[in-house]
């Protein structure tokens, strides 16, 4: 034991003997040497860009979820056979589409499909609200209404076929035998807050706020269930004040995409087949087939409860679930979510506008309305300036006298073309609008002429008409006759329309809606089918798309762009800035500036980038934001480099097609066609409707 011990100590004393006394400093760690940082080499050229495509039309694809939340409905059990109020999710797979990709449809009408550079793959997601959310969700409704009056078109459903034959009123003393039930009540709720209700209460069902989502009521089958319609009672014309929203016609089964400051996007569309029954599609009509009289059968929804009748009307052999799948395709889908513009959304391409000026054109009738009394322009503009919101806006008003060879054109575009001895341009395909067109067009060159290549004069004429000299047009969005492009903006006023609750303020923000791309909300296209429909023969029910809050709807209920029309533009806008991009770096390359711009693509192609992820994480703005930011950055190198790069100026590039050459797709009416075509502002349904009771 002791020789160990002593072995131990030996061992220890020549331990420390080796480590030193203890009172020397301890060795200084020596870093690991790193590797010395290898500069990034500067791009000499476009080889290494990820994003940007020289040269290239580019596609911004994004895998976008849709949620169907089912609220009163119940689903088919497995193995039993659908009744006619049931849901089987089986019809929604079979009716909607996998992928969408939009198209400018106006320009696509003149032979060559023209991409918007957007597409969306869908990802449905299918929920059936519980219990809890239903008691939730009908107790709201039933304590947040009123008791109304039983409105003209609910007491048309009752009476169907028994009307006055010069009033249309209804006359019946006992209703007609072919409904299922009497409409005897009316409990009128607000549609925005039903909407915001939904809203606030989304995550309940298990759906994130801000995804598309569409909500599919059935309040009747429910013992608290109460004859109901949906309002927006406040909605007046921003000029006149005429209450739109008090109008029977206006009585809504549908609403959705309204803006909420503050909020999350509100992306949310409900559409209550257990309401009303429909002013807007005729629902409220289940004896006639055709309603608009073009001598074709029209596909439209009737109310809940005629589904599964065995009376001979509107509802016998209907199943609510494919006219539900119908209706999320066709409308929520194609004309609200994910539609197609008719117009680009890229002004002046490859060069885009830094400043959008509205050049407002008041044609002053002699004994019209005065001009401060239907148009205000501040109000204007700062409803137009969101759908481009890196562009500088003004307005110019200049107002000069409707008479003389103005006022001439002017009733040119109202005659009737059936009469050949009134067509004032019997050479041209547009044998009535010719002369204003081509009036408007030398007004426009001689403002270009002193107008900065950065600045885009938007044309805006107001025809301010002292007498009724054409039916009831409100307005429309032309295009140059030629390669599609939009060109001028009309809008209509006269007294009978003035009588009738209208200025010009909302219609000129309409107008220019759709100049600046947007599309109405009951007309459109779906991609997977290739065809082009409106609110007509099978597809009536796209009407219902109306319902919506946006001011490019016909039923005068919005005065803003709502949620729905800004994803579409930022969308159409991130995708117009890339392609934009992609061709000011071929311009580059064959000026051979392709070092001198290599830099600034590659800074960009990292903005694309973070675009892309904006984008598929739905944020819009900030995509359209960061796309943006990229095609300056390349623009602006390229002008400093020498690269010619221009604005496409269409005013300069008409060749006045004649009708013997080239014309686009279009169509008098909105029954569907394949492909893409250019349908009419309106037709006299759509107007009827438009001025309904």
């Amino acid at each position: 034991m002791k020789k160990r011990m002593l072995g131990a100590l030996a061992l220890s004393l020549s331990l420390l003997s080796a480590c030193g006394d203890g009172n020397s400093p301890a060795p200084t760690p020596q870093p690991n040497p790193q590797p010395t940082p290898q500069p990034v080499p500067t791009p000499i050229d476009f080889s290494k860009l990820k994003t940007l495509k020289p040269g290239q039309q580019d596609t911004i694809r994004t895998r976008l979820k849709v949620n169907i939340v089912f609220v009163g409905y119940r689903q088919t059990s497995p193995g039993q056979i659908a009744t006619a109020r049931q849901i089987n999710t089986g019809d929604f797979k079979e009716i909607l589409p996998k992928s969408y990709e939009a198209i400018a449809r106006i320009p696509s009408s003149y032979g060559r499909e023209e991409p918007t550079g957007n597409a969306f793959d869908y990802q449905y997601n299918y929920v059936f609200a519980d219990k809890g959310f239903e008691d939730s969700f009908f107790d709201y409704l039933g304590k947040n209404g009123k008791a109304a009056p039983v409105t003209v078109y609910q007491q048309l459903y009752n009476c169907q076929n028994d009307l006055d034959p010069d009033t249309g009123n209804p006359t019946c003393k006992t209703p007609s035998p072919n409904i299922n039930r009497v409409v005897d009540s009316n409990y009128e709720i607000d549609a925005r807050g039903t909407e915001d209700w939904l809203a606030d209460h989304v995550s309940q069902v298990g759906v994130k706020p801000g995804e598309y989502t569409i909500f599919m009521v059935n309040w009747y089958d429910r013992p608290d269930f109460k004859l109901h319609s949906y309002t927006r009672v406040d909605a007046a014309d921003s000029d006149t004040g005429a209450p739109f929203g008090t109008k029977s016609s206006r009585r809504l089964i549908a609403w959705g995409g309204s803006v909420r400051p503050s909020k999350s996007a509100q992306r949310i569309w409900f559409y209550d087949l257990s309401a009303n029954p429909d002013p807007w599609t005729n629902g409220y009509d289940v004896s006639n087939p055709d309603v608009d009289g073009d001598g074709v059968a029209d596909y439209r929804m009737p109310p809940i409860w005629e589904y599964g009748t065995r009376k001979a009307s509107l509802g016998f052999g209907r199943k609510v679930s494919p006219d539900l799948a119908l209706v999320t395709r066709y409308v929520a889908l194609n004309l609200l979510f994910t539609p197609s513009p008719i117009y680009r959304a890229a002004l002046t391409p490859p060069q885009l506008p830094e400043e959008i000026a509205l050049d407002v054109h008041v044609e002053q009738g002699t004994g019209a309305v005065l001009q401060g009394k239907v148009y205000k322009p501040d109000l204007a503009q700062s409803r137009i300036a969101p759908l481009q919101p890196f562009t500088k806006f003004t307005t110019t008003v200049k107002e000069t006298p409707l008479n003389g060879s103005l006022a001439d054109v002017y009733k040119c575009f109202f005659v009737d073309p059936s009469k050949p001895a009134d067509i004032c341009s019997p050479e041209y395909y547009d044998a009535t609008g010719e002369k204003l067109f081509q009036y408007s067009v030398k007004e426009l060159r001689q403002e270009y002429a002193a107008t900065p290549a950065t600045k885009y004069l938007l044309p805006i004429y107001l025809f301010n008409d002292q007498a009724n000299t054409q039916p009831g047009l409100l307005g429309i969005a032309y295009d140059d006759s030629e390669t599609g492009t939009q060109s001028f903006v009309y809008s209509f006023l006269t007294p009978d329309l003035n009588n009738a609750g209208y200025g010009f303020t909302d219609t000129s923000v309409h107008e220019t809606g759709h100049h600046l791309s947007l599309s109405h909300p009951h007309d459109g296209y779906d991609s997977e089918q290739n065809i082009s429909y409106g609110p007509s023969g099978p597809y009536l029910f796209a009407n219902v798309g109306d319902e919506s809050a946006t001011v490019m709807s016909y039923n005068d209920l919005s005065r803003d762009f709502g949620q729905f029309n800004l994803d579409s533009q930022y969308r159409y806008l991130s995708a117009a800035y890339l392609n934009n991009t992609n061709a000011i770096l071929e311009l580059s390359r064959r000026a051979s500036q392709e070092g001198k711009v290599a830099v600034a693509a590659t800074s960009a192609d990292a903005l694309f980038a973070q675009a892309q992820s904006s984008y598929d994480a739905m944020d819009y703005l900030a995509a359209a934001k960061s796309a943006h930011e990229g095609y300056r950055t390349v623009l602006d190198a390229a002008k400093t480099a020498g690269v010619a790069v221009q604005p496409y100026k269409w005013y300069e590039n008409l060749n006045g097609l004649s009708l013997n050459k080239g014309k686009p797709a279009y169509s008098r009416t909105f029954l569907p066609q394949k492909g893409a075509v250019i349908f009419p502002e309106e037709n006299t349904f759509q107007r009827s409707k438009r001025l309904g009771r």
